[in-house]
């Protein structure tokens, strides 16, 4: 396994500045990719990166597509690197950079799994943001057929490269909020595993939410749009790789 961290980025300076030391500490490699941010939020980017004793390249979208858009030219830029795998992070500070070493582990044992938080709230949670992660992991849970997906939307997982670049490459999926829970249906879909590693997440008070409401939730809406017609015409062989499991799991 050759492993590099990726971060996409989108004017979330003041954040991700505190989490570079943590990210440093591990000793990989990272790729930033910003989507093109403001031009003053990218220099002050650059001279955070500036400041920091490490290696890492830094890439930049010329438009503004969505933090999907950022992951993939990550991935597609870690493929011609050579990596086989990649821990995405988001900038934000909202994910226990504490949790990296578990994940990392989870993967040197699974390496063709999918690596993914689950995220542990604090009490102090904002419940509609508790309850819309929940609806959208009902939905999940129908266009896959399967509750192997225990959370769908959190920003920190391990990738296989081949794997994910595979899945981007021959599906197009959304660039934007619906990247994450979109990346593991597909996967679902294709027999690859998943595994879950509890992770510990905060909205930093200092912190800023880029989701649009109007935008993000018509291609929320169309992404489920999407999935289940997507479920609906691999149903016959979710359907046979289901009954298939569970009649091995009888006879075990």
């Amino acid at each position: 396994m050759l492993t590099c961290i990726v971060v996409p980025h989108y004017d979330h300076v003041a954040q991700f500045e505190k989490m570079l030391p943590s990210l440093a500490d591990i000793g990989m490699p990272l790729i930033i990719v910003d989507d093109a941010s403001p031009e003053e939020a990218f220099k002050k980017l650059e001279q955070v990166l500036d400041r920091q004793s490490l290696e890492c390249t830094l890439l930049r979208n010329e438009l503004n597509a969505g933090k999907g858009a950022a992951v993939g030219t990550a991935l597609h830029a870690a493929q011609d690197a050579g990596y086989t795998h990649v821990l995405q992070i988001d900038a934000d500070g909202q994910h226990d950079t504490g949790a990296i070493d578990a994940m990392l582990e989870a993967s040197r044992q699974y390496p063709d799994h999918i690596i993914s938080g689950k995220p542990v709230f604090a009490e102090d949670v904002s419940r509609l943001r508790f309850l819309a992660r929940h609806i959208t992991l009902a939905f999940c849970w129908l266009e896959s057929l399967s509750t192997e997906i225990r959370d769908a939307m959190c920003g920190f997982r391990v990738y296989p490269v081949n794997t994910v670049v595979d899945i981007l490459d021959n599906s197009s999926p959304g660039l934007r909020m619906t990247f994450d829970p979109e990346i593991l249906v597909r996967a679902s879909w294709r027999g690859i595993h998943l595994t879950f590693v509890p992770v510990s997440v905060r909205y930093p008070e200092t912190g800023r939410s880029h989701f649009r409401y109007f935008r993000d939730n018509v291609e929320i809406s169309w992404m489920h749009t999407r999935l289940i017609t997507g479920m609906l015409l691999r149903l016959p062989m979710l359907l046979r790789r289901k009954f298939s499991s569970q009649g091995g799991a009888a006879t075990k």
